[in-house]
Parts: C-alpha cells; sequence; structure tokens
C-alpha cells in the first residue's frame, strides 16, 4: 500500500490532486481508455453536474484547466420521472495513465469503491470537495450520499472522521439504504474544517437559514483567495 499511496500523492500538484478525489468521492468518476495489454492503462475524469451547479463546474474546470483539451459543455435531456427537460454541464480531461492509475485504484470489476489507500494523504479540501459533491445541510443536521457504499466502508469514514477531525457522523436509515449523518454538536467543527474550500457559487450548502454564516465563523471569500 505504501508504494500506492506514494503513487497516488505524485500524480498531480496538490490542489488537482485534492480536487480530483474529493470529487471521485462525490459525484464524479473515470472513465477507462484501454486496459493497458501493450502499456499502461489510461482513464480520463469526468465531471458532471446539473444546471444549478454550473458555475461549480467552471470552478473545477479553472483548477484542473491544465489537464483538459475543451472548456465544460451543456447537454439537454428528459427527466422521465419528473417529465421535465433538464439542462446539464459536464467535462473532461484528457486521458492519461496517471488517471488509468486512479482507476485502478478506486475501481473494482467496474464498480467505484471506496479505497484505503485515500486515507493517508486525505486533506480538508478533499473533504470539502466530497461534501459540496455529496453533501447537504438542512440546518439541523448535515448528511453524506454515501448510499452506495457498504455499511462497512461507512463505518471506516466514521472511525476516521472521529480519529482525524475528533467527528462522530452516525448511519443513518435512508429508504432502503444507509447514508453518514452529522448532527448537530459537530456541525460548527465540520463547517469550519471546509469553509475556506467552499467558492461562493456552493455557498448555499454551508449558509444558515438566515443566511447568517458568522453562526459558523464561516467567511467564504477566503475560499476563492485559497484557490487561485
Amino acid at each position: 500500500m505504501d508504494d500506492t499511496v506514494g503513487r497516488l500523492r505524485s500524480l498531480f500538484p496538490p490542489r488537482q490532486l485534492d480536487v480530483v478525489i474529493g470529487s471521485l468521492l462525490g459525484d464524479a468518476r473515470l472513465e477507462c481508455r484501454s486496459k493497458g495489454i501493450r502499456s499502461g492503462a489510461t482513464a480520463r475524469f469526468r465531471v458532471h453536474h446539473g444546471d444549478k451547479q454550473k458555475e461549480y463546474v467552471f470552478w473545477k474546470y479553472r483548477i484542473l484547466r491544465s489537464l483538459v483539451s475543451q472548456p465544460p459543455r451543456s447537454s439537454s435531456w428528459v427527466n422521465k420521472k419528473r417529465n421535465l427537460s433538464e439542462i446539464s454541464w459536464y467535462f473532461h480531461t484528457r486521458s492519461s495513465e496517471k488517471f488509468g492509475i486512479l482507476h485502478n485504484v478506486f475501481y473494482r470489476n467496474g464498480v467505484k469503491i471506496l479505497p484505503k489507500e485515500i486515507f493517508p494523504i486525505f486533506t480538508d479540501r478533499m473533504l470539502a470537495m466530497w461534501f459540496m459533491d455529496d453533501g447537504s445541510n438542512n440546518f439541523h443536521k448535515l448528511t453524506l450520499s454515501t448510499h452506495s457504499l457498504p455499511l462497512i466502508d461507512q463505518h471506516r469514514i466514521g472511525e476516521f472522521f472521529k480519529e482525524r477531525y475528533g467527528i462522530c457522523p452516525t448511519i443513518v436509515k435512508d429508504r432502503t439504504q444507509w447514508k453518514l449523518a452529522i448532527g448537530k454538536n459537530d456541525m460548527v467543527s465540520f463547517l469550519s474544517i471546509i469553509e475556506p474550500f467552499v467558492p461562493h457559487c456552493m455557498s448555499y450548502k454551508v449558509k444558515s437559514p438566515r443566511n447568517d454564516l458568522s453562526a459558523f465563523g464561516l467567511q467564504l471569500n477566503a475560499a476563492e483567495r485559497v484557490m487561485r
């Protein structure tokens, strides 16, 4: 595992690596482009969000621009469940062996997993990316949409949060599945960790009902300075 951890650290500059891994924990995906029979496996990284997150897509693009050939584009599709026409925004990187290495770490039999190799290199910015992609805030508790992960992995995340941050999430049932929840006692701590990395376009993920961010000690403009 140590060799894999070292390789992961060296793949991209820290800010880009944080955005890529944090997004992979959330909504992003890696698309395998070659199996590596004659040379190293290659893959590309894809970001895809709804129209509400358009500025978020462009924000990610600006950070990853050196890895991308074309700027974000829109896509129109019909949401059959809601019988509505939807617009989403996406971009993908160029294919490379570096993303192929990540694909081998994050996927098993074509299914995205929670790789143990990310814990030694996990950063606060990765946490922020993960929450912006997959988190929600109902102002009484925070949740992470970890439904796709087996319970054993959700327990691993909970233990990691407790050890690294002193935050104790609980696993709550959501219909027939499970997800992680962070209650009132830990909300302030959690939000104070991620707030330096949250851009203005995603401030709705962390603001209070009265839009009074001072209650959480949040100064969202700091995120723009950090990510420049």
